[in-house]
């Protein structure tokens, strides 16, 4: 587990859903731990503009997942740029093999084009019962 006092961690549940004739997007609220220092405000608003921006990695995936028909909820904590993890909550599908690493392939090949470093991400997908493994 890493020291959270020591780096600035976000996390964020959003769900996203679907109707027959455009997408919705309805996001609940996020949680900030308590433990971040006042100095690393910065780094924050750096992380959440890098991550949720229009257009930003999450908008891209997002769009993507419900263009295959993937509806999710998706939980995150991240330390860094560097240090991201990711849990996307299939909603209405099971979460069978196939269809984790649809999601995963979905997720990577927007990693790619967007030049970010896969390494930096950790991703899992699961049921929508299940919880964050963090």
């Amino acid at each position: 587990m890493k020291n959270i006092s020591l780096a600035t961690a976000f996390l964020s549940t959003i769900l996203f859903g679907i109707s027959p004739t455009e997408a919705q997007t309805s996001e609940l609220p996020s949680t900030v731990s308590p433990e971040i220092q006042p100095g690393n405000n910065e780094i924050l608003e750096e992380m959440e503009h890098f991550l949720f921006e229009e257009e930003g990695i999450m908008d891209q995936v997002n769009h993507e997942l419900l263009k295959e028909g993937y509806k999710t909820r998706t939980a995150l904590i991240y330390y860094s740029k560097e240090d991201v993890q990711l849990k996307f909550f299939l909603v209405e599908k099971p979460a069978t093999q196939s269809n984790q690493q649809k999601v995963k392939s979905i997720f990577y090949k927007l990693i790619e084009k967007n030049n970010l470093n896969p390494k930096a991400f950790t991703i899992e997908v699961g049921e929508q019962s299940d919880g964050p493994d963090w």
